[in-house]
């Protein structure tokens, strides 16, 4: 099977889209699926770590412009057909996917918004939220297959190995690819401002993340924090934290599936929803949105939640109720192969 995928990453949009399609792509390519990635080579791109993986980067320009120009300049870098295109990108839907289906014989589209229409066989919205698959009755073809909700999380293989100890006291900080916020050094100086000698703190952020250099001086004067870039072993973080400090997004379904209590910052309207709902079923804690944080803040919220094992240890359980084991990435991958099995039959 030849899959490629339409998806980018800036210092903007940040890393979570093209990171959650290697995931997916990792996953294809050990059923025997050749994948090749299309993405705008523009601040931030991600395409050398996309390389790194073992996949081909057919690079686009670095401005986009209109839905039908960036299938115009998709089409221009293709050299064979697909049996299937899958696009995780909020700019592109119906009338992208359309000019490319002469090359594409099947198409998947990665989404959480559900604001506009979409041509595609197999649609995923691995978020949370009521009535998640009735969003897009009247937004997908009639012969669409849904997959809705954290069931079809797309999580790497390291959340499904076994998990390694708690750590007390340990916290864990991510706010995702490029934290075009800076709520990470913020975050930093509230664990400092806590004084406390039996917390210890991993800091996680991307390769790309424009506030690098003063974070690692941050956390180079403070011994109980180890600084992290592009790590590609957050499963175990996760596993050995107590507590995270971090963003929703996609972080939420890999901490849910870790049972690990969060401490959550939208940094997003997208992600507010859903962050929301997981608060109000106790999966997490929502703090409420980046504009509004302060380190002040941070250092209360974080003093108060760790003197609380009980309601972290709820916290968690619940998280963790929310994703089956069996489910997630492998659930997805067979599918979508048993959906367009369907469909060609």
């Amino acid at each position: 099977m030849k899959v490629l995928f339409r998806t980018d990453a800036s210092v903007t949009l940040g890393s979570g889209h093209v990171m959650r399609c290697l995931t997916l792509a990792q996953a294809l390519h050990k059923q025997g699926a050749s994948c090749e990635f299309a993405c705008r080579i523009t601040a931030g791109h991600l395409a050398d770590v996309i390389r790194s993986q073992g996949f081909t980067v057919l690079p686009l320009p670095d401005v986009f412009i209109t839905e039908t120009a960036d299938a115009t300049a998709t089409l221009a870098q293709l050299t064979q057909n697909y049996d299937l295109l899958i696009v995780d990108h909020y700019a592109l839907a119906a009338d992208y996917c359309r000019q490319l289906r002469c090359r594409c014989r099947h198409i998947m589209q990665i989404d959480d918004l559900a604001n506009r229409v979409y041509d595609c066989d197999v649609l995923l919205d691995q978020n949370l939220l009521p009535n998640a698959e009735q969003r897009y009755s009247q937004l997908v073809p009639a012969h669409c297959k849904v997959m809705a909700g954290p069931r079809y999380a797309l999580l790497r293989e390291e959340f499904y190995q076994p998990a390694a100890p708690r750590v007390r006291g340990r916290i864990l900080i991510g706010f995702g690819g490029s934290d075009e916020q800076n709520l990470t050094s913020l975050a930093i100086k509230a664990i400092d401002k806590l004084k406390l000698s039996d917390i210890s703190a991993d800091i996680v952020i991307g390769a790309n993340n424009p506030w690098h250099a003063e974070i690692k001086q941050l956390t180079a004067s403070l011994p109980d924090m180890k600084l992290h870039v592009q790590c590609n072993y957050m499963a175990k973080l996760m596993h050995q934290a107590r507590l995270m400090l971090g963003g929703g997004g996609a972080s939420h379904w890999e901490r849910c599936i870790s049972a690990l209590p969060g401490l959550v910052v939208t940094v997003a309207e997208n992600q507010q929803a859903t962050t929301a709902y997981l608060d109000q079923l106790g999966a997490c804690v929502w703090l409420g949105q980046a504009a509004d944080m302060t380190a002040e803040f941070f250092a209360e919220q974080l003093c108060y939640y760790l003197s609380q094992p009980a309601l972290l240890d709820s916290m968690g359980q619940t998280a963790a109720g929310l994703i089956p084991a069996a489910a997630g990435t492998p659930l997805v991958v067979d599918t979508i192969i048993n959906s367009l099995n369907n469909t060609d039959g």
